[in-house]
């Protein structure tokens, strides 16, 4: 039993291989077919590059046979439409349907599978179109068709046209006849697109030929342009002949305008007797002729036939059997200044790059004609430049690309004391700046380093002034010529530069007074402002003084008159109840400390008060030279010295940077020391703030002292590295009564003493810099001189 069941699979399998080998035989003859009828369509295509019709003709034949399809038909896109430009012999066999096929113009959209796939851009695939609501093409319909297939001709995304294949029978395409139509589509568009680049390319060869024809054409007359410069009639003859032989007209003539009328001046093709008659007759600007209708209009004219045109009347051209017409303005500056006219003894209207060449020649012959004229100006010119040239006031002379002098005026020679053996040898350069040295042009110098030295600027641009032997001074400029060359001007300008001279001189000494008055103007300013700030401060000082000396009096006297209260009422005071007693010592312990502080508060305002006094009797004070570095010294000292007596535990790190170099300077000791002392008191201030306020690791207080001799000035640093000032305060320091202190520790009037004295008394100046967090520096500045001292000069 086992030997039957093995033997009934072997016969299974064998069945199973069988029907496996007969499926893909079946798919590798079909794929040979396909390629086979691939390789027949790229052989069309190969033979009919210029006209695509054979392949588009193969190619829905040769779809419809292998998609088992009933006809079909390929559009093309023409325009924004599409039309059917191919069919299936069956489908052209109906000779009707065909022609409303070909008729029909299909526009993208969803009524017919063509209109679908040029909407879509895709593939699409009808199962049965009478189940299709929105199919509605009424001649397939009638037809029969059932299942219809359309693919897209793409090309970089754009549909170029549709392959459509149609069955009466309701019978899906399988995906593989549908590839094999989309690489039919592929080669579709590869015919289509071979054809639009031969036909191209056939169409920019003749482009090309014709416009070779034509540059050669131009070339031939701008060669005729350049030989004749001053006369313009060869030029004139060959636009003439050239023209009519590119543009196949039968004759051709030019005129010219002479005064306020036109006459014609060359001609082609022309017999003797006509060409006499024309050069005897006017040109006026209307429409009775082509050439005046150019000179009205002043564009181009085509008569396409002049028998059909009801303003022409030139009779001798009517009856010489012309027909068609063209003229073209000469134009200049949009002026007309003359024609070209050329004529067909036949109907045949000129195209538009036979128009544009004679456009172009059109403005050649402008350019002779305006080149001649241009001649004939410049002739004109030369001589009266001669003339000019010879009467400059300057010496001009023009040496040529060779270096050799080319033109040179009067005022030259005679300026430079030239003889004329050596103009008439007309020298080069270098032997024209030898014979200048030698002649003691540039002084006592060495004449061949002289020579050398002036070689090599004398192709560029300069100018420079030297005093000549005579002790005139004159100016020399050279400018280099394009192309090559230099010209040379020279200018006596002794006169020019005496008068400069004393106006410099009288400008210096006005600059000088306005300057000193600006500064006494200033100083008087600011002395009116600080007497009457002065003043006003005085009067208030003055009139708090009073009632304060009150108010410190009697709170010291109100104290000592407690304390003897306390003494005579003591027995009575020992005789009360003890809650009693307690509450007279509270009230008595709150009027001691009440009076002790309005004692410290009056001994503040005091403070304030003579701040005050002395801001308002300004700086003063003896002046006297001293030791800068010892003055620092001595101050720092005190400063440290006195913040260590208020408070004990008062610490900081002074670090000093005095130059050893700096001499002694003349300023007032006192007041300088003034301000040295508010400045280190400052940022003693700011440096224990801030070991106070953030307790930062390794923080140590220090305050950097520094002094430097920069010649005219001595400057001084102090520095800290305290809490720093915030930007948008620093302006306001030097303000009266700003202060960036709490309440009740500081004036307000240190720093702006510390700045009228820096500015007002010593004529310096005094700055601030300043990172919140990191430091503050200001930096003083002291001149040495009395008179910037007397300048008041302020930051």
């Amino acid at each position: 039993m086992r030997t039957f069941a093995d033997q009934a699979v072997i016969a299974i399998e064998n069945a199973r291989l069988l029907g496996e080998l007969q499926a893909r035989t079946r798919d590798l003859e079909e794929s040979l077919e396909y390629q086979t009828a691939t390789s027949d369509v790229l052989n069309v295509i190969s033979r009919s590059t210029a006209d695509v019709q054979p392949v588009l003709d193969t190619l829905i034949e040769t779809a419809t046979r292998l998609c088992s399809a009933d006809g079909g038909g390929i559009t093309i896109r023409e325009g924004e439409v599409y039309r059917y430009v191919a069919a299936t012999p069956a489908v052209a066999a109906d000779a009707e349907f065909w022609e409303t096929l070909r008729q029909r113009a299909i526009v993208p959209g969803r009524d017919s599978v063509a209109g679908r796939v040029a909407l879509e851009g895709r593939v699409v695939h009808v199962a049965d179109v009478s189940a299709d609501p929105d199919y509605a093409l009424p001649e397939a319909v009638a037809a029969g068709q059932r299942t219809i297939l359309g693919v897209p001709l793409l090309r970089e995304g754009a549909v170029l046209g549709t392959i459509n294949l149609p069955r009466r029978r309701v019978e899906p395409f399988t995906e593989r006849q549908i590839e094999l139509v989309r690489t039919f589509a592929d080669q579709a568009v590869i015919a289509i697109e071979n054809a639009r680049l031969l036909s191209e390319l056939r169409q920019r060869t003749r482009d090309l030929e014709e416009s070779l024809e034509y540059q050669t054409a131009t070339s031939d007359v701008l060669n005729v342009i350049s030989r004749s410069t001053a006369d313009v009639q060869p030029v004139l003859d060959t636009v003439a002949e050239t023209a009519c032989r590119l543009c196949g007209a039968d004759v051709g003539a030019i005129s010219i305008r002479e005064g306020e009328v036109y006459r014609y001046v060359s001609a082609f093709a022309l017999d003797a007797e006509y060409w006499a008659i024309r050069r005897q007759r006017t040109v006026v600007p209307g429409r009775e002729t082509l050439a005046g209708r150019v000179l009205l209009e002043g564009r181009v004219v085509h008569v396409a036939d002049i028998l059909a045109d009801p303003d022409y009347s030139w009779p001798e051209n009517v009856a010489s059997g012309r027909r068609t017409i063209l003229g073209v303005p000469l134009l200049r500056e949009a002026t007309v200044i003359g024609t070209i006219g050329l004529a067909r003894k036949r109907v045949e209207p000129f195209t538009e790059r036979q128009i544009e060449l004679v456009r172009t020649f059109a403005d050649q012959a402008v350019i002779a004609i305006e080149n001649a004229r241009l001649l004939g100006e410049i002739r004109q010119r030369q001589a009266e430049l001669r003339v000019t040239f010879d009467n400059m006031g300057d010496g001009v002379a023009m040496f040529d690309a060779e270096q050799r002098l080319a033109a040179w005026n009067r005022n030259f020679q005679q300026l430079l004391d030239l003889p004329d053996a050596l103009l008439a040898a007309r020298p080069s350069i270098a032997d024209y700046i030898r014979h200048l040295a030698t002649h003691g042009e540039y002084g006592e110098v060495d004449v061949d380093a002289e020579v050398r030295r002036l070689l090599e600027v004398a192709g560029t641009q300069y100018s420079t002034e030297r005093t000549r032997p005579d002790g005139r001074v004159v100016e020399v400029r050279a400018n280099p010529v394009p192309g090559g060359g230099v010209v040379i001007n020279y200018s006596d300008i002794t006169e020019r530069k005496r008068a400069e001279a004393e106006i410099r001189a009288a400008r210096d000494a006005a600059e000088t007074a306005l300057a000193d008055l600006r500064r006494a103007q200033d100083r008087l300013i600011q002395s009116e402002k600080m007497a009457s700030l002065g003043q006003l401060t005085a009067g208030i000082a003055h009139e708090i003084k009073n009632p304060l000396n009150f108010v410190n009096n009697f709170a010291g006297l109100s104290v000592e008159l407690l304390d003897e209260l306390k003494e005579t009422a003591a027995p009575a005071i020992a005789g009360l109840a003890e809650d009693e007693r307690a509450d007279v010592d509270e009230i008595v312990a709150m009027l001691t400390g009440n009076l002790e502080k309005i004692a410290e508060h009056g001994r503040r305002a005091d403070g304030i008060v003579k701040s005050m006094l002395e801001h308002s009797r300004g700086v003063s004070g003896e002046r006297r030279a001293v030791d800068l570095n010892a003055l620092v010294e001595e101050a720092l000292n005190l400063a440290y010295h006195g913040a260590r007596a208020q408070d004990a535990s008062f610490n900081i790190t002074l670090e000093r940077d005095l130059d050893p170099a700096a001499a002694p300077i003349e300023l007032a000791p006192q007041e300088m020391t003034r301000v040295f002392l508010n400045l280190f008191g400052n940022g003693f201030y700011a440096a224990t703030e801030r070991a106070r306020g953030n307790g930062e690791a390794g923080y140590r207080p220090t305050l950097q002292v520094s002094t430097r001799d920069l010649g005219g000035d001595v400057e001084i640093r102090v520095r800290d590295n305290g809490t720093g000032i915030p930007p948008e305060i620093r302006d306001r320091l030097f303000q009266p009564f700003f202060t960036t202190k709490p309440t009740g520790e500081g004036t307000g009037l240190g720093l702006s003493i510390s700045y009228d004295i820096v500015t007002q008394q010593h004529g310096g100046s005094i700055a601030v810099d300043s990172e919140p967090g990191e430091f503050t520096e200001f930096t003083i500045r002291l001149p040495r001189s009395r008179q910037a001292t007397m300048t008041g000069k302020t930051p």
